[in-house]
């Protein structure tokens, strides 16, 4: 139960921080998602499953702030979390360069397939701010890994099955 009470303020937390704080450090326009962040280093992390969940919760979190098409967050959060839970099958967790690469990787499979998703709604948006977002989230997910990672270590976060009572 703690874990989950963890993942939800950690994500309410951090949707507030992309929505409030995150929009004063942008480059040029550009600025990352925090949340999108954590969720696929999370979910490379600990599995497809634990991201799938995450990510469904997190997507219906960003789609309370995306007027356009309710669900679209959440439909491609569970994509990409997928693709992140299969990408941290073969990997060794402890190093970051794979978490790092594959979340610049996701962010911008994401933002593809938000975009058309939105085009086949006749809705426009620019295109050019997919390739410029995922390297901001890519240089951020690089300070992002270690301490993700070492939260996902701690004894509340472990899932730990037993047929016996202790």
């Amino acid at each position: 139960m703690k874990k989950i009470f963890t993942l939800f303020l950690l994500c309410v937390f951090l949707l507030v921080v992309d929505n409030t704080l995150v929009p004063f450090f942008a480059l040029r326009g550009y600025y990352p998602s925090l949340l999108l962040v954590f969720v696929i280093l999370y979910s490379v992390i600990n599995g497809m499953w634990e991201g799938i969940w995450l990510g469904a919760f997190s997507g219906l979190l960003q789609d309370i702030y995306f007027f356009n098409g309710f669900g679209i967050n959440a439909f491609t959060n569970i994509l990409i979390c997928t693709a992140a839970g299969f990408i941290g099958i073969g990997i060794f967790k402890e190093k970051g360069l794979i978490p790092v690469v594959s979340s610049f990787v996701l962010c911008f499979v994401k933002g593809v397939l938000v975009f058309s998703l939105l085009y086949l709604l006749k809705v426009y948006a620019p295109f050019s701010h997919i390739l410029y977002n995922s390297i901001y989230s890519m240089f951020i997910s690089v300070f992002a890994y270690r301490p993700i990672y070492k939260l996902c270590q701690k004894e509340f976060m472990q899932r730990k099955w037993s047929f016996y009572d202790k």
